[in-house]
This record gives structure tokens, sequence and C-alpha cells, in this order.
């Protein structure tokens, strides 16, 4: 969040208190609201840099449980020009997920986990979000206190009872149901002691049972826990006051040692022993106490309701003579132990109060803070675990961190406050090189002095020799303290010659293989010894680039290191200079800084930040002008370096075995003054962290890294489903097809925020193998398109200061693909289906095959007969043809003879034939005596064979056409037939139908023998009284032949008993191509129907 809008927040705040104020607070406001309307380029934005990412302002306000109450005393208005330390401080409120703004107690839990205690209930903010809290077994209604104990619960208290939290469950305590319970302290593991306002102790105690043999999930062995609650005293305890009569309050519980005491409203202090309350009668006495704690030393403090001039805190070592602290307090509402020996005391009206030893070190009020403390009504103050300072106030919850950036201005000269140099001491005095001039710093008075003999010179770079003086590199020559003891007076160690090409312009100081170096500028590398200064390096004749020397250090190997102005870097061993190609890369750009770490070699270059390892260059931070370097001071945390950088501020890079070089960066928004950064110290702390000091152009910034290791916690997995975190002890199992997997984690640190984590996740196989990893301020992992097999899982997360959480890991396993029961059925179903279908192709082909040969064979065989056919009708028509040329030619010469006879003149007259009888002679052998009966006869012969051999061979076929012998062959039919066959005919043909035919003789024979056939079996057996016969061409151009008749009718289908009439018929048909048919006839009989196609 930016300053300036944490400031105009908390101004708008008080605004609506001080509506009615005087016109110069009204004008103060008027002026900075126009001020803040200014554009970005004129108002200059800072971000606070202690409010994580989940008080976003972008996140929707929850609307409030219950009004907050507004206080009695207004709040004052801020100073007009914010503070430089809102960096320091961060807010929770109702706009960022507060049920209320009213808060009464903070606490924390397991993991870092931060619970709010607020009029309008509980809240939890886990890392990312502040949530209110509704979960059966809390109590509704106000939340007055909270207290974590040993095993990591948190006891509860509200106005409607208490409530305690383990394992995600709430267990109310039922003897408190209905009381207002106001403090709550736990002296042991599993147990509370509650004060309440209805004059009674409560000492709570949890009944540990054995979960239930039977018990199989997480919640069954995690029952609800039992309590055994004493109550102190029997009775309740009677208010003296008499504008409130009833139960005593009690306000505040405190063990000081064994003993027990309680604070209350009108009794003062209560000691409680062996189940009974009694009053101190202490001189001077308070009768209204707020707070009661103990802090480091074992000390008893008090906090009381009083006046706001005068102080509210007591020192209650000795509880009958307390004494009151000199600090203006005003009412103490809450004191908390420090860290060390220190207390934090929140007041009503006051603000809040740091003392060391009782005296007030630091003041916090609304106005001083310039908004950043949202009010001075403080109801609670909580110390966490790393030392992050959380108020409870009517307005939210602040927080402030004292170890973060610092900046500390040498005097109002800004040349004093550019910092070129920095060097601690071996008595532990800081020494300052700026551009005006050296200063020394007192800690005891926290001021700094001048070195005069320095004046204002600028001093580019400070050490010590072997023998403990203090050396100082200027522009102006090489200075050294003249004793060990007062590194305040010194003297110029003069060069070799005074006419040096470029002055006498230090540098750099080195210390290597017991030798002290100093680099001048535009000369080259001297040796100092005492106060004689030799010339070591280059050569006389070298080039003069050799000597624009801007950097010495030391390596591994006790090497003095040189670094150029044109980038080049050599190795002197004392004897000799050599260099690397590997460093050729580094030309073009000055080098300033060396750090050694075992064999590697850090390089500080206004290139950026480079590695030198195992003999190559290694760019880690590319692009930026780093300055300085100095190895952390921190042991725990090896392979770290400081880097001050020109323009990006103070760099801290950790090499990592896995993920290689992470970064932290420290800048404006973390309470940098400057971006340039010429200087860097860090220094072991008294609890084995590290104390950083970063020399800037404006002023000297001192910061404390966090130690505290963060908390990893996952927040979401996400599979085909979203798995609980406590399925990760047992390992997931991803089901076929799911093959990807979600993790997202949260990191939870009260100096670390969400947006300035560094996450890092490593995917490992089951052989051990990274498969996968990543680093990134992203806190969530996809792992996709996973192949079948067991896998791990390790996420890690740093700090803003590096400091490396402990890993969150679980296993997990994708399954394989089931074997493919129904698929291999399938295939196999397939594979028959195929092998089938081949059987069924060769199969095809060779029907097709044996097919086409019997057409082909069908083909011949209908030529055949169709030959046969037509040689049948040859061999008929020669019959035909040798009956009518000789037999009837006999006949008529046998008639010519016969009409040449006498008459009865016959040798035949009268004659029989031997051994008949004379009545058969009578019948069958008429008499042959006249020539005219036997004329007669050979007539008749003579028309039969005529008949014959028409029928052999009609000659109307030949001679008039198919329609005509078509019509000749019906009515020869009728006339033939036997008289109870006869019936009437009708022939309808097309005009010019023999004209329009184009058919083959042989083919005609055949249709006019289908229809002699036809009709005589119609003659035969249709007993038909009238028949039609129909020829003609179909729109299809094909000739049509109908017969119908009226007959008895006839299936053609009917193939059981079918004659050799119908099967002559079709035989003939398919000789010629043609179609014949039987179908039944409307009214009775049977239709005929022959096609022959005639294209």
């Amino acid at each position: 969040m930016n300053r300036w809008a944490i400031f105009i927040a908390s101004l708008r705040d008080a605004f609506f208190f001080r509506m009615l104020a005087t016109n110069r607070a009204l004008l103060t406001v008027f002026l900075l609201s126009v001020y803040c309307l200014l554009p970005t380029e004129i108002t200059p934005s800072r971000t606070a840099g202690l409010l994580p990412r989940v008080f976003s302002q972008t996140e929707t306000p929850q609307p409030p449980s219950q009004s907050t109450p507004i206080p009695a005393a207004p709040t004052p208005l801020p100073s007009p020009t914010p503070p430089p330390n809102l960096h320091q401080w961060g807010a929770v409120t109702l706009f960022h997920g507060l049920p209320s703004d009213r808060v009464h107690a903070i606490a924390q839990t397991e993991f870092g986990v931060t619970w709010f205690a607020t009029d309008g209930g509980l809240a939890r903010y886990d890392g990312r979000r502040t949530n209110a809290i509704n979960a059966e077994g809390l109590p509704q209604g106000r939340v007055l206190a909270l207290k974590t104990d040993e095993s990591g619960a948190l006891w509860i208290g509200t106005d409607n009872g208490a409530a305690r939290l383990m394992n995600g469950r709430f267990d109310p305590i039922k003897e408190t149901a209905g009381k207002v319970i106001t403090t709550i302290i736990a002296p042991q593991r599993d147990r509370a002691i509650m004060g309440s306002e209805s004059g009674q102790i409560f000492d709570c105690q949890v009944k540990r049972e054995s979960p239930s043999p039977l018990a199989v999930t997480e919640t069954e062995r995690n029952s609800a826990s039992t309590f055994a609650v004493r109550t102190i005293p029997d009775q309740p305890i009677q208010s003296a006051d008499k504008d409130h009569p009833g139960p005593l309050k009690i306000t505040s519980l405190a063990m000081a040692g064994e003993k027990l005491y309680a604070g209350t409203q009108s009794h003062g202090i209560l000691l409680i022993e062996n189940g009974e309350a009694r009053e101190v009668i202490s001189k001077p006495r308070s009768y209204f106490i707020n707070a009661l704690e103990t802090d480091g030393r074992g000390r008893l403090w008090a906090g009381i309701k009083t006046r706001a001039e005068d102080s509210g805190l007591f020192d209650e070592s000795e509880p009958l003579k307390p004494a009151r602290t000199n600090a203006a307090t005003g009412p103490v509402m809450a004191i908390a132990r420090g860290t060390h020996e220190d207390i934090w005391i929140g007041t009503d009206g006051r603000g809040a109060f740091h003392l060391q030893d009782g005296k007030a070190t630091e003041h916090f009020t609304f106005e001083g803070t310039g908004g950043a403390l949202r009010s001075d009504h403080v109801f609670g103050v909580f110390v966490d675990a790393e030392e992050v300072i959380w108020f409870a106030t009517d307005k939210g919850v602040c927080r402030y961190d004292p170890h973060s950036t610092r900046t500390e201005i040498i005097s109002d000269d800004p040349g004093t406050n550019y910092v070129r140099a920095l060097w601690r001491t071996a008595r532990g005095r800081l020494l300052a090189g700026t551009n005006s001039g050296l200063y020394l710093n007192d800690e005891s008075k926290k001021t700094w002095s001048a070195a005069p003999e320095i004046g204002r010179r600028i001093v580019y770079a400070l050490g010590e020799d072997k023998q403990g003086r203090i050396l100082l590199a200027t522009a102006s020559g090489l200075f050294a303290s003249v004793s060990t003891d007062n590194a305040s007076a010194l003297m110029r160690i003069p060069p070799p010659s005074e006419k040096l090409p470029q002055g006498d312009n230090v540098r750099a100081i080195a210390n290597a293989n017991g030798v002290t170096y100093i680099a001048t500028y535009g000369y080259g590398v001297e040796k100092l010894q005492g106060t004689q200064r030799t010339l070591v390096w280059p050569e006389p004749a070298a080039d003069n680039q050799l000597r624009e020397i801007t950097a010495l250090g030391k390596d591994a190997n006790d090497r003095l290191i040189i670094g150029l102005a044109g980038g080049a870097i050599f190795f002197f061993d004392g004897k000799q200079a050599a260099t690397d190609n590997a460093l050729d890369k580094l030309k073009g750009d000055a080098v300033w800084s060396f750090v050694a770490a075992g064999p590697d070699l850090w390089i500080a270059s206004s290139k950026g930040l480079y590695l030198f390892e195992s003999g190559q260059l290694k760019a880690l931070v590319p692009g930026v002008a780093a300055r300085s370097l100095i190895a952390s001071a921190d042991k725990a945390n090896a392979k770290q370096v400081w880097c001050a950088t020109v323009g990006n501020g103070l760099l801290k890079v950790a090499l990592d075995d896995q993920f290689g070089a992470i970064i932290s960066r420290l800048d404006i928004e973390q309470g940098l003054p400057s971006q340039r950064v010429f200087a860097v110290l860090s220094e072991p702390a008294a609890d084995g962290g590290e104390r950083v000091i970063a020399g800037t152009n404006r002023g000297i910034v001192h910061y404390e890294p966090g130690r505290v290791a963060p908390t990893v916690l996952p927040a979401r997995i996400i599979s085909q489903r979203i798995h609980q975190p406590e399925e990760l002890r047992s390992g997931l199992q991803l089901d076929y097809p799911q093959n990807s997997l979600l993790l997202d984690v949260t990191a939870i640190s009260s100096r670390t925020f969400p947006e300035q984590f560094q996450y890092a996740f490593a995917l490992y196989d089951s052989a051990g193998k990274v498969i996968r990893d990543k680093l990134s301020h992203d806190s969530q992992f996809a792992m996709e398109k996973l192949k079948p097999g067991k896998y791990k899982v390790v996420a890690r997360a740093f700090t803003k200061d590096l400091t490396p959480a402990n890993p969150l890991s679980f296993e997990f396993t994708v399954a394989r693909a089931p074997f493919p029961w129904t698929s291999t059925a399938l295939a196999i179903l397939l594979l028959l289906a195929l092998i089938a279908l081949g059987w069924g192709y060769l199969q095809n082909r060779r029907i097709h095959r044996t097919s086409g040969e019997l057409a082909a064979a069908n083909r011949d065989l209908a030529d055949a007969r169709l030959r046969l056919a037509n040689e049948t009708e040859a061999e008929r028509r020669r019959i035909a043809r040798d009956l009518h040329d000789q037999t009837l030619a006999d006949l008529r010469n046998l008639a010519l003879l016969v009409d040449q006879l006498p008459p009865n003149t016959s040798s035949f007259r009268g004659g029989t034939r031997a051994g008949d009888s004379g009545e058969e002679r009578a019948v069958q052998a008429p008499p042959l005596d006249d020539p005219g009966i036997l004329r007669s006869e050979i007539e008749s012969i003579s028309q039969e064979v005529r008949r014959i051999c028409e029928d052999l061979s009609p000659s109307a076929l030949e001679n008039v056409g198919l329609s005509a012998a078509l019509q000749f062959a019906l009515a020869h039919a009728v006339e033939h037939a036997a008289p109870d066959c006869k019936f009437d005919y009708e022939f309808v043909c097309d005009d010019a139908l023999d004209e329009k035919l184009n058919l083959l003789p042989s083919t005609q024979i055949q249709i006019y023998r289908i229809a002699q056939e036809t009709l005589s079996n119609i003659c035969r057996h249709a007993s038909a009284r009238h028949v039609k016969m129909s020829a003609g061409i179909s729109a299809g151009n094909a000739f049509e032949l109908a017969i119908e008749d009226d007959g008895r009718g006839f299936d053609g289908s009917d193939k059981k008993n079918p004659g050799r009439g119908v099967a002559n018929i079709r035989a003939r048909a398919s000789m010629i191509d043609a179609e014949v048919s039987w179908s039944k006839r409307d009214g009775g009989g049977t239709v005929f129907t022959l096609k022959r196609s005639i294209a």
C-alpha cells in the first residue's frame, strides 16, 4: 500500500471525528487532500512494504456482524508530513475481512496462523486472507480474549462462555456458558485459567482420554475433549464500585512465580491461593486494574485506570510497594512481554509504548506514525515469534516490525550522508567513509563525529592492517590511524613520489598472504609496510590501462585479486600476476568488489553480479551496477552474500544446490532512503543471526533479517477432485486416466507477505530423479501429462530474507491404465470380422467368378438351345417342304389316277380283310368300289398333310408377318378346338407392328411358338369362353404380347407340378431373352404376358 494512501486513509478516518475542529485543522486537511490529487510525477509513491497481498484494496469488505462502538475520546489529527517509517507498519481492518474493526485480543497458533478477537466474532488470517469464523461449538457474540497453550490449542473467551480449538474442532466449556470471559492465561500444557465479569475464575484442565480402538477416521480419533473445571472462589465476588454494583469484573490474570494474581475493577489486585481470593493491600494502591503481565525477568507489571496525563503502569515486583513508572501513559489497557526483558503496553488514548527497564524507549501514536497506528485506543498487544508487534485497536489491527530497515542520518550535510565505505574496527567502533570525510559512530550517544584530519576528502575504502591500524583510502592519499586505540587520530602516508600521473588517488585496500596492499588509481598496486609504500604491480613500462585499478581482494588461495576499470581481473601471488580467459566477458565495465567463498569467487561488476566457479563465469544478476559485496554473517545460511548496487537497492543472493541463485531485493519499497547503495556490512548478531548496515547516498541503513523459518501449508490439491490435506499423510492415488495434479501452497510469515515469497517446487520420480522443477513467486505448481508410476513432490518457500521453510513433501501415484478387456474383446471381434470379411471377399470373388462362368455357360447353353431350336425349325421347314413337295404331289397324282377309274371297277370294291368278322367289315372297311369315295379320302389326307406342314412351318409368319401369324394362330386354335372348348376370341394389334419390329426370324418363330403353346393350354385346361390377344410395342421400346382368358385361372408362380407346356414356354423365352409371366385377371381368368426388348 502506498505510504500516502495509508496516511490519507487514516486522515479520512480522523476527519469524521474532528468535523467541527478548528479552522487550522480543516485547512490542513484541505491542503493535504489537494496534494494527494496531484499527478504521480509530482507526488512520490512509496509502498509500505509490510502490507500483505491479502489486504489488497480490490477485495470486497465483509459487512460487520455487530456495529463498532465509537470511541469516547476523538483521535488526534496526524502530522501533515508523513513519517519515513511507514514501511514498518501494516493494517488489517473491516475492509480486509475482519467482522468488526473493534479488536480486543490477538493470538497465533501452530504454523503461524493469526487469530483476532473482535466485537463481530472470531477471525482468522491464514497467510492469504482474513475470514470470519462461524463454527459449531464456538459461542456466539463478542470475542474478548485469546490465548494459546504449549500444545498449540487456542482458548477463546467470549461474552457467552469459552471454548477450546484443537485439530480444527471447537469444544465449548459448558461450565462457562453464559459467562463473559474477559481474560485467559495458559500456564501449562492443556490448562487455561479464565477470568470473568461474574466475579469468578475458572481453572480448566483438559482430560486426556485414549481414542477408541474402533476409531478409524481422524474425526473419530480426535473426539470431543472433556474438561475438569474448578471455580475460584465457590461464590462470586461482589464489586465494591457503588456506581456498578453486582459481581466483580476480573480484567486480567498473571502468574508471578507460583502465585496467581488477578486484576479487578474496584478491588485492585487479588492473590489467589488455595481456592480463595485475597486482596493485596499495597501502598500506593490502585483499585481499577486493567492489565497484568510478567516480563522476561519475572517482574509483575500492572496497568491501571488513571488520568491521561499520569502514568498508568506500575512495577509490581514488590506487590505491597508498587512503583509507578515515569512514562505518561494514561490508562493502560494491555501489557505484553517482549522477546527479551522489555514490555509493550497499549493505552486508552495515548497509543502504544515500548519500555526497557521501566523506561519508555519508543512511543507510537496515531499522529506520530502518520496514521500507521490507526488509533490511539489500543486494547491488546501481541508479540509473535518473529518479534513483530500486533496492536488491537478500535480501528482494526496494526502491525509493527521493529527489525525492518531503519535509516540513520549522519548530519544535515548531503555530502556527509553520501556513504561510500563502512568498517567495523577490531574494537567494535563503526566507521563511515563519505563524500565529505570520515565519521565515527558513538553508539552510546547515538551520534557521529568527524575525523578532522580527513576534512572533506572523499573516502573510497576502509580497512585495517595486521597491526590493527585503521587505513583510509581517499581521493587525496592514504591515511592511517596513529595508534590502534584511537581511530580518530589519523596521519597521511605519502606515496613514493608526489608527482603521480593522476594524483594520490587511493581506491582500495586489501590484506593477502599477510601483506597489506593498496590500489592507487593511475599508478598501480602498492605494498604497505609501516609508512613505506612500494609499487609491486604493474611494471613501470606497462600499459596505462593496467594502472586503472578499482578493486582489490583475495581468493581462497590467499592470492591478491586485482580489478581494473576496464573489466580485466588479475591474480597476484606476490611475484607475478596472471589472468583467466573465462573472465574476459567482464571486460568493458569496471570491477568493484570481490568475495571469496571457498573455491568460488563472487565478483561485483558494473555489468552485474557474477560467480566464478570451477573455471566458469556465471552471470547471477546481470544488468545491475553491482558495487560492493560481503558474505552473510549468518552461519546458518551458507553460500549467501549481500550485494550493494547503484540503482537497484540492496540484493541478497543465495546459492541453492538445485535452483541455483535465489535473489531477494531491498529497495525504497522496503524502506531504503535511496536505490543507490555503495557499501554493505554484515555483522553477527547476539541471537546467532546477522545485522546488516548499508551505506547509501542518503544516509546509513540498519536492517535485521529474519531467522524464523516460514511455514508452508497446502492450500489446494486438485486432480479430478479437491483433495484434503489429511490425505497427504498416506499419499494420493490418482485413478486412471487422471495424470495431472495441481498443488497450491500457502507460506506464512509475519515479516514476509504473500507477494514477497519465493516458492521452489521439485517433482521426483520413483528413482529419485528430478523431472520437473520451478522457482518463482507463483504459489501454484502444475504437474501434467505424467506417466504411470510413483512420484514425490517437495515444496519450499523462501522469505524476503531468503530464510528457507521446512519442506512440504508428499507422494502420489499415477495409476496405470487397467487391462483393456473390452477393447481387447472388441479388437478380437474386429479381427474376426476382418478375417470373415476377407474370407467373404475371397468367397465373393470365387462366387463372382463362378457366377460369371455360369452366366457364360448359360449364355452358351442359351445360344446352343437357340441354335438347336433354329435347327429344329429348319428341320421342320424341311419336313414341311418335303411333305408339301413330295407327299402332297403323290396324293395329287393318286387323286388323278382315281379320277381315271371307271365307276365300281376298283379291284378293292366290296373287299374285306381276312380274319375280320362280317360286322367289323361293315364298319371298318366301307365299300371302296366308288372312285368318288377314294378321291374324298385322298383329299382328306392331303388336307391333313397341309395342316401338318403349316404347323411345322407356318407360312403366314413367313408371308405376311408376325401379327398376322399370331392372329392366324388364334383363329386356328379356335377352329381345331373341341366343340366344348371353343370360345370367342379378340385380336388387338398396333398398326404397322411388323414395320416397327426389329426381331430376327428365329426370335419371331419362338414368339409364335410361345403363343401357340399358350393358346393350346387355354383350349385344353382353361374352359374359357372369351380370349383376347394383344400385341404391340410399349413405351420402353419393348414388344409386348398379352393373352387374356376368362377361364379357371392359372398361377404361374406355382412351381410344384408344372406342366411341360409352361416349361417349354419358359425355355423358349429364355432363349430369346424374353420375360414371361402369368397373373390373375380381374373378374377371373389368367393374363399371360411376354416382353422382349427390340432395341
